[in-house]
């Protein structure tokens, strides 16, 4: 390999000798996904203070690199990256912790917040709820399941339900889905976020194309006019009246 550039993803509150394996696997994949120029990242160490596993990059392909750091941080990056980078954060949380990608000189390129201190929580309310987004995950454990839903307004939700529920999801997997269910919401720096949230109903998402649904409204056999603009004039003209 050329002069390669040095990084190091950080996670709080662990050493090599507490962080479980397993665990650092799953987040080892989707900084995978997050950073899109993995198959020129190599790990060369694992660090102590914290838990840091360093990676050097050809310095042929840094400028890729960089170039994400950037869209993740003003959040226009592609969307698995995103989706990625927001996963990456809820499992911290999920760990009572926080992270962050660091270059060569220890400056943070990319911060993952992760569960702060509660300092910066105004509000925590649990309620019902329901939200829609992309079902991409679902893992068995011995009592429930674990479930991850992307929202365009939460950002990754991590939930639990019944396996039961768990096994009718897995035919929408990669499909948007409507999930009810009750959960802590937080209310953080302006922003509310979901936590805990347990499943109890779902339902699929149909989507349907602009054809299909002009189609659907021609088969329902309405007669329309000519001209429906100059008939909709002509009512605003008797004031509504027939």
């Amino acid at each position: 390999m050329s002069s390669a550039a040095t990084y190091t993803f950080k996670i709080e509150g662990f050493t090599p000798e507490s962080m479980p394996f397993g665990r650092l696997l799953e987040y080892y994949v989707e900084v995978k996904k997050m950073l899109g120029v993995a198959d020129n990242i190599h790990l060369i160490n694992v660090v102590e203070s914290s838990h840091g596993s360093a990676f050097a990059i050809d310095r042929r392909f840094e400028g890729k690199l960089i170039k994400r750091f950037t869209e993740i941080n003003e959040r226009n990056a592609p969307k698995s990256s995103l989706r990625a980078y927001d996963t990456i954060n809820a499992m911290l949380k999920e760990d009572a912790t926080s992270g962050a990608f660091e270059d060569s000189v220890g400056s943070n390129v990319v911060v993952f917040p992760g569960q702060r201190s509660d300092e910066g929580t105004l509000l925590k309310i649990r309620d019902s709820a329901a939200f829609t987004g992309e079902l991409y995950h679902i893992a068995g454990t011995q009592g429930d399941a674990k479930v991850r839903i992307n929202t365009d307004a939460h950002g990754v939700v991590f939930c639990t339900t019944t396996r039961d529920i768990a096994k009718a999801l897995r035919d929408y997997l990669f499909e948007d889905v409507k999930v009810s269910g009750r959960g802590m919401w937080t209310r953080n720096e302006g922003q509310w976020t979901i936590d805990d949230f347990y499943i109890t109903e779902y339902a699929p998402i149909t989507r349907e194309s602009l054809r299909d649904a002009v189609n659907g409204i021609r088969s329902i056999g309405i007669r329309w006019p000519d001209d429906p603009l100059s008939e909709i004039d002509a009512l605003e003209d008797r004031g509504g009246a027939e």
